[in-house]
């Protein structure tokens, strides 16, 4: 999910819960260091969201994306496996246009022009070379 999303997430939950913006500002401090959401990591936006939820707010769930794809083949890859695939690539990739770039990932490597047309077995290989990726990525920090 975009950081931009996630910040979103924060100010949301922020309202739901009541906090003012002194009570937010000293939670932000007290669990990051930091005073201000824009100035905090991946992983400290995730402590902070995880944070917010034990303290009672409940994120509302809509519509989960490609679930509207409709009837799909039985080899076709299932949204959860396409939902996994973005998720995989957002770990790698870090930059503009996450789309485009996915997209050309998925030709380059396996000849399929966007990740709608997935079949099953494609998607699961897809999903190892992004766990590959990852790791790799990973290993360099």
């Amino acid at each position: 999910m975009p950081v931009q999303k996630l910040l979103a997430k924060i100010h949301i939950a922020k309202k739901q819960l009541g906090l003012d913006d002194e009570t937010y500002r000293s939670m932000l401090k007290n669990l990051t260091g930091k005073q201000s959401a824009k100035d905090l990591t991946d992983r400290q936006i995730i402590l902070v969201i995880n944070h917010l939820m034990h303290k009672g707010w409940q994120p509302k769930a809509g519509p989960k994306k490609y679930d509207d794809l409709g009837k799909r083949d039985v080899y076709a890859a299932s949204p959860s496996q396409l939902r996994l695939i973005e998720v995989l690539w957002h770990q790698v990739y870090r930059g503009n246009n996450e789309t485009l770039h996915l997209r050309q990932f998925l030709f380059n490597h396996f000849k399929i022009s966007d990740i709608r047309f997935l079949d099953s077995r494609t998607s699961y290989e897809a999903v190892e070379a992004l766990k590959k990726m990852n790791e790799r990525r990973l290993g360099c920090l």
